[in-house]
This record gives C-alpha cells, structure tokens and sequence, in this order.
C-alpha cells in the first residue's frame, strides 16, 4: 500500500515531526538536558493551548514527540546535516583554511580537546565555521593531531591540495621545523601558508612594551588581584562603584575573542581569493 503524501494525514503527521524538530533545535541552543523536553516544554505547551486554543489544540499538540531519546535523535540528525551542508560547501570551494587549537585545561576528564575551524569561499563570500572537535587520548604531540586532522579528510574526501592557510599558536608541537605539525601538513601540501594565533601575538608583544606602559600594566594587574583575592574585596569594591555611580561594578580576570589570522584567506574575497591562490601556484 501507497501512502498518498497529499492527505490531510500525511500533512498533520509531517508537521507534528517538524514542531519537534524545530522545539529539539530550541532545546539545543538553550543548551538544555535533553528531557527538558517532556517534562517542561511539553507540558508548558498543552497547558497553554488548553487555556487559550481548547482541548481540541491540546490533543493535537500532545502528538509532539519530546521524549528524551527523541530529543537527542532530532539533535543528532540536525547536526549531522548541519556537518553535510559544511562539507559540501568546503568541497565547492576553491580551497579553504584551517586552525588548529588544543586546549587540555578546561575538561573535566583531563583530556586535551582538538578543535579545528575552517574557512572557505561561499558564494563570494568569506566564511568561518567549526570543522570538527576530537578528544586526543594520550599524548598530544604533532603526529597525534595530524592523525586526527588527516583521518578527518580522508572520511570527507577533502583535499590537502585546496588547504592554502594554516593558522596554530607558538608552541613547538606546531611549529616544530622538523616534527612539527605544519610542517607535517606540508609535506602533504608544500604550498600551504603558515599564521600565527593574533591572540598569541599581542601577548608575545605585550612581554616587550615599553617601560612607562609596563609599569601601568602590571599596576593594573596588582589592581586586579587584589580586589579579586577575596570576596570581600570584591563586595567592597562594588559598594565603591555603586558610590561612583559607575556602569560596572564586578572585575574580570581577563576578557578577549579567541581570534587567529587565517592569513591570505583573511584579506581576500571571491574572485580575488582565487586569482591568490592561482598567484600562490
């Protein structure tokens, strides 16, 4: 038997599947648990549609599948398409450029966390997007990223030819002239260009000022401290900018983007990007 995709069923039944995939989307940029979903969205819903729409809306609405599989099952499909559509505009492009960041310090199960972005050409236009994150077991040497990065672009069948920009901070494991990843990725791709981290940068500069600035810097940073060391400096310290009549009254550590120079990908766009890349060529 043939279901007719034009009957009233068929319609009812696909946007009952809609509404959950979009209320599952709701849940995952409100960064939610997945049950968040049975247990308050759905029954805000068919309280609501009770007291304003009738029963008659509230049988329709409780058809919504929110259980907590079903969540997580919308949330997994919405990303894997969200990957594919990533996927296929990178391979469309002309080439592309990558970062690559490490960071074992903030996981709670102690292991180094690979984050590695992209940036392509879309439609003449320049665009940034996560390309993938990888959990790095052991060590977290050169090889053990580039394995990562390299398993990466076989499974996608991306090209190592079309990479024209590498973009790691200043540690050895990356810039190593002998082991180092980038020059591992060249090896793949002689003419791809290394950056440097812009972050990396302003903190190597900032080693090097000159003395009247340092002097005010490392004031402000003893400033810092010390209002931040204890929680009654803290409170004392509000008190005074309520006194002030001030915006803000709470200090911060340190505040910043973490923003890396993609290099010629950065300054070019369309048909100048790729007339760059023929040049490079």
């Amino acid at each position: 038997m043939k279901l007719d995709s034009s009957s009233v069923f068929h319609q009812e039944t696909w946007k009952l599947v809609e509404a959950s995939y979009e209320l599952s989307l709701l849940i995952a940029k409100a960064k939610k648990p997945h049950s968040v979903g049975e247990t308050l969205v759905k029954p805000c819903l068919l309280s609501a549609a009770n007291t304003v729409l009738g029963e008659e809306s509230q049988r329709k609405l409780s058809k919504i599948s929110l259980s907590n599989n079903t969540v997580k099952r919308r949330i997994d499909e919405l990303s894997e398409d969200i990957k594919e559509q990533v996927m296929d505009k990178i391979k469309a492009s002309r080439f592309f450029a990558i970062r690559v960041q490490c960071d074992e310090s903030t996981d709670v199960a102690h292991l180094c966390q690979l984050l590695v972005y992209s940036r392509f050409v879309d439609e003449g236009t320049v665009k940034e997007e996560i390309l993938f994150s990888a959990a790095l077991e052991t060590t977290a040497k050169a090889i053990d990223v580039f394995s990562k990065v390299d398993e990466f672009f076989q499974e996608h069948s991306l090209s190592w030819e079309k990479l024209v920009c590498v973009c790691t901070d200043g540690a050895p494991s990356m810039i190593g002239s002998r082991s180092g990843f980038v020059k591992l990725v060249e090896e793949k791709n002689p003419a791809v260009t290394r950056t440097h981290c812009v972050i990396h940068r302003q903190s190597l500069a900032s080693k090097t000022l000159p003395g009247n600035l340092l002097s005010s810097l490392n004031l402000a940073i003893k400033g810092v401290n010390f209002v931040k060391n204890s929680s009654l400096n803290s409170r004392l310290f509000a008190a005074l900018c309520s006194d002030l009549g001030t915006d803000y009254r709470t200090l911060l550590f340190h505040t910043g983007e973490d923003r890396r120079d993609f290099g010629p990908l950065e300054r070019t766009e369309g048909k100048h990007a790729e007339s760059s890349l023929r040049a490079q060529r």
